[in-house]
């Protein structure tokens, strides 16, 4: 990725390419560049262990437009509570401790998917979100859902299904 420093890249994928295992160590210092690239789109795949310690290099990607995260055991994000400018967000069949508490006030899109873990819903701050994708999480919503749940009244496509 260093070596990639100064450009200008539409969409970068890190990980696992074709699915069909996950990657048992996890390198730090392979994405030590990544904070040099203008990035569009950013997907990161089929990582094992992803260390809590490595979540800080989401500060790289706060002008990222799309982030993608696929089978990775993130346990807690807090980084993300910073607001970055992602307008696209993608947690699918990922393993968390809890449900994240996102506040990305300029995040329009929200799926997240087929996720182990996070067995209840948590009060999110998404002022600018339209289409959220909660399905198939095992999610309970005993005491949900309203706008300020969602942090939102621009909600516009909303799916729960496959739930508790």
């Amino acid at each position: 990725i260093q070596g990639l420093a100064g450009l200008k890249i539409n969409r970068l994928v890190l990980g696992e390419f074709k699915n069909e295992r996950k990657l048992q160590k996890f390198d730090r210092s392979c994405l030590e560049g990544l904070c040099n690239l203008t990035i569009g789109q950013f997907r990161i795949a089929y990582l094992n262990e992803f260390s809590r310690n490595d979540t800080d290099l989401f500060n790289c990607l706060a002008n990222v437009s799309v982030i993608s995260l696929l089978s990775i055991s993130l346990g807690s994000l807090q980084a993300l509570l910073k607001d970055f400018r992602w307008q696209h967000l993608e947690m699918i069949n990922c393993d968390f401790d809890n449900f994240p508490a996102l506040k990305l006030h300029s995040l329009k899109k929200f799926v997240f998917t087929d996720n182990k873990g996070a067995s209840s819903f948590t009060k999110t701050e998404l002022p600018s979100l339209q289409y959220l994708d909660l399905k198939r999480n095992h999610l309970s919503f005993k005491s949900c859902c309203s706008h300020t749940y969602f942090g939102t009244t621009n909600l516009k496509h909303l799916d729960l299904s496959f739930n508790d």
